[in-house]
């Protein structure tokens, strides 16, 4: 399937901004990813899946949000975001599976992308269920009850320290249902954070993380030191203040402009991020 050319995209800015860890980009360009154990690949603009998966990846890529509309609002309320738009403008904010995204920013907390990208592929070759394509194999991530039944030791070779106790933790809480993440899908935006908080190594910020990166809560902005950064940097925040500025200033939008600013004030350090 091909994204609609009046459909911003682009791989490099969507699968390199931090929202994700399963995509992986070959020499030629080509990014592969897997979620809730599908494959598919993404070819610039093209999206390559089985037709019986086309509509999985259609939310995924989150492809019926008008992106267009929601930069113009955003330019609307603040022209300081043009050159974060302009520079991230094939940024689309994916939906992800949630259990998928709980465990694997509970993994990001305190870390970097490669390292959070290898402990995620390493847990996904030891315990997830093994995927053909072709001459090629992939791993889908393990559910719930597969490590939930695992020990911090099973865990050691990858290499996760302290995170190995959260990760069984949430394993533990989703496997049981003592939280019930079927139910945290169609909680309010403060319950759901609640609710994903009681999982340890959860905390505001990662929950607000699993919040706009799998459920689609555009109203919520992860906040973490970078962030904290920026909108002192840019826009004279106080740390105290930041929820009723961003509430204020970017409103349903937030979580967009979020990403906007993130990627552009972090990529301006790290040649190579963007697209060539």
């Amino acid at each position: 399937m091909i994204i609609d050319s009046v459909c911003p995209f682009d791989p490099v800015d969507t699968f390199e901004c931090g929202q994700c860890f399963r995509w992986n980009r070959a020499d030629d360009g080509v990014y592969t990813g897997i979620s809730d154990g599908k494959i598919c690949r993404v070819k610039g603009r093209e999206i390559i899946c089985p037709d019986e998966d086309e509509e999985y990846w259609r939310s995924y890529f989150a492809l019926d949000i008008d992106y267009g509309q929601i930069m113009d609002t955003l330019l609307e309320t603040d022209d300081t975001l043009k050159p974060c738009i302009d520079f991230g403008s094939g940024i689309r904010i994916l939906k992800q599976s949630l259990w998928e995204t709980t465990v694997s920013f509970i993994i990001s907390a305190n870390n970097n992308i490669p390292r959070i990208k290898k402990i995620i592929e390493t847990m996904c070759e030891l315990y997830g269920d093994e995927i053909s394509d072709g001459d090629e194999t992939f791993y889908a991530f393990p559910t719930p009850e597969r490590l939930a039944a695992l020990s911090t030791e099973d865990l050691a070779p990858l290499r996760a320290g302290y995170r190995d106790k959260y990760i069984l933790d949430a394993a533990q809480k989703a496997a049981s249902g003592e939280v019930d993440f079927r139910a945290v899908a169609a909680m309010p935006d403060d319950e759901a954070k609640k609710t994903l908080m009681k999982i340890k190594g959860v905390g505001g910020k990662v929950a607000d993380c699993i919040l706009l990166f799998s459920l689609g809560r555009f109203s919520v902005f992860p906040t973490d030191v970078w962030i904290k950064r920026i909108l002192s940097d840019v826009y004279g925040v106080e740390d105290k203040n930041i929820r009723e500025f961003v509430a204020g200033k970017f409103g349903s939008y937030a979580g967009y402009a979020q990403q906007y600013l993130y990627y552009y004030y972090r990529s301006l350090g790290d040649a190579g991020t963007k697209k060539d």
